[in-house]
């Protein structure tokens, strides 16, 4: 998986306005809850990201929540009482904030399958404040850079190079030229790239064209995989869904698949799991050998998320009122421009790389028995997490609810 957020600070025309660019390509210490506040903060992004541009849907809080944190640390007075509300710090101070994503990014440090990595651009001539800079290197692992933004072209060039090298190549052009210019003070780019090997993989072999139902009366020839192997399992009435927690090979990270019971219950599941902590899921599934069906599937999504962070309580930061003077010694007013958002996945047989089988005519019913084995037949729309499951927050999470009309085939049920 893969994943690129970013933002952009630029002047306000007599202000600055900074962009802030995300790029994902998809326990720890707590003395500030971090970790706790992702999953409100998940939630609410992810609703608002659908309700924004729906289909299928890629997305990584994590890296969203990465990059706005670290704004943080330049923002005052009512930006950033409105940026740590809405990302759910019941405490916002931005040493005990500092300390926490430090402690979180310290344990992926030397993973081999996920990377993370910051980076700052700031324009010629401009210096950052001493203790920002302190706290963006030291806490969030963030590189500085110098660029003359109104060389547009080149700057874009220079910020999509580095982000394609940190992603594996899955995410290109995060940053279109026209998004910079000589009023843009500063970029802050995030980028998560991850790719993991299944524990227990799918047999290439054993993988056929079977149906993916996208209503409760249409469906697609899609290529799905099967296996049969423990995993851990759950059954959940009140969301009316059965659950599947894939764990990564030589990983603490897993996927987690949450299914509907009915064909055409991603819309209600999605409404049901705003009220529902990922810990109370994982917490109450138990491992057992499991007879799984699972298309091989590619989302590519990408998302400018003004619209979204206004909708949930982060309005000033793009107005003039914004206010970021821990930012720059120099005194200029700065709005945050852009928030871009791109995310991409991957699943397949191997694994998934991220930077992210009923072959029978007849439609079988989720979580039913087939001796002492559990089914989960993931043959219509479903809502999946790359997990870190020791504390209960998501990388990454999305919706596959539908393949592209060049790569299948379509059905009416008869």
């Amino acid at each position: 998986m893969k994943f690129s957020l970013l933002v952009v600070l630029k002047r306000i025309r007599s202000v600055t306005a900074f962009v802030l660019i995300l790029a994902i390509s998809s326990t720890m210490a707590d003395p500030v809850p971090v970790s706790k506040s992702f999953s409100k903060f998940a939630i609410q992004l992810y609703q608002q990201c659908v309700a924004e541009k729906g289909g299928n849907v890629i997305i990584s809080p994590f890296s969203v929540q990465s990059a706005l944190s670290l704004a943080l640390m330049g923002a005052t007075g009512e930006t950033a009482r409105e940026m740590s509300s809405t990302m759910g710090y019941a405490d916002p101070d931005r040493n005990a904030i500092a300390e926490n994503f430090a402690s979180l990014l310290s344990t992926y440090k030397d993973s081999p399958q996920l990377r993370i990595a910051n980076k700052l651009y700031v324009q010629d001539k401009f210096h950052v404040k001493r203790q920002f800079n302190e706290i963006a290197t030291k806490k969030f692992n963030s590189e500085a850079q110098s660029l003359n933004f109104a060389d547009n072209v080149n700057s874009a060039k220079t910020i999509n190079t580095w982000v394609e090298e940190k992603t594996n190549d899955k995410i290109k052009d995060l940053i279109p030229a026209d998004a910079l210019d000589s009023d843009t003070r500063m970029v802050l780019v995030n980028a998560i790239y991850f790719k993991g090997l299944w524990e227990n993989k799918f047999k290439p072999e054993n993988t056929k064209k079977l149906p993916f139902w996208t209503s409760k009366d249409k469906s697609v020839d899609v290529e799905m995989m099967y296996t049969k192997a423990d995993f851990k399992f759950g059954v959940f009435g009140d969301l009316k869904a059965t659950a599947l927690e894939m764990s990564y090979k030589d990983s603490e990270l897993s996927m987690l698949i949450i299914l509907p019971n009915e064909r055409d219950g991603l819309a209600d599941l999605e409404k049901a799991l705003g009220n529902k902590d990922l810990s109370d899921i994982t917490k109450s599934m138990y491992k057992t050998e499991v007879i799984v069906h699972l298309p091989k599937f590619k989302i590519e999504y990408d998302i400018e998320l003004k619209n979204v962070l206004s909708k949930m309580g982060m309005g000033t930061m793009f107005s003039n009122a914004a206010e970021f003077g821990d930012l720059l010694d120099e005194d200029e007013p700065l709005k945050v421009s852009k928030v871009i958002h791109k995310a991409f996945i991957e699943v397949n047989e191997e694994g998934a790389e991220a930077a992210a089988a009923t072959g029978l005519k007849v439609r079988l019913k989720r979580s039913l028995v087939e001796g002492d084995r559990e089914l989960f037949i993931v043959d219509h729309p479903c809502r999946f997490y790359l997990m870190a499951p020791k504390d209960h927050f998501s990388i990454f999470e999305g919706s596959l609810s539908d393949f592209p009309a060049d790569s299948v085939s379509t059905h009416d049920e008869l």
